[in-house]
């Protein structure tokens, strides 16, 4: 079995869904099962592009299996606030929602494949990979 453990530092999980405006004051809960692949190539683009690509590609169709979500008692929540925007000249204010999921920052978002097993090579690249992940979803949801 495999499982990923993400715990949110600041109490918030921010996610827009695939398809929505992130001002439609939508979240993706529980996150889709794509977007911790994502997450991992961002990793690896912005932080570890020494890793051959090859050895990028068989970690993300090991992991392309559809995982099992473990969640913690979570609450939907935003905020408001009004954005200066230059529009033809004059400053006019844009109406800004920022949603967002509130988890408590001591229980974990459990991402699990029960029946994958990675091999060491894989299991250690995997590791370091998540240990440069900041976030997942928006940048704002620390992890």
């Amino acid at each position: 079995m495999l499982a990923i453990n993400l715990r949110f530092t600041a109490g918030r999980y921010s996610a827009t869904p695939w398809g929505r405006q992130v001002n439609e004051g939508v979240v993706e809960w529980p996150p889709s099962p794509w977007r911790l692949l994502r997450a991992l190539v961002a990793v690896w683009q912005r932080a570890m592009p020494d890793v051959p690509a090859g050895d990028v590609a068989e970690l993300l169709h090991t992991l392309a299996a559809p995982p099992e979500f473990s969640l913690p008692q979570a609450g939907e929540g935003h905020t408001r606030h009004y954005m200066p925007v230059i529009e033809g000249g004059r400053e006019v204010r844009s109406l800004i929602y920022d949603a967002f999921v509130a988890v408590p920052r001591d229980q974990p978002v459990t991402i699990r494949w029960p029946s994958l097993e990675l091999g060491e090579a894989r299991r250690l690249l995997l590791a370091r990979f998540l240990e440069r992940l900041p976030y997942f979803g928006r940048a704002e949801s620390w992890c």
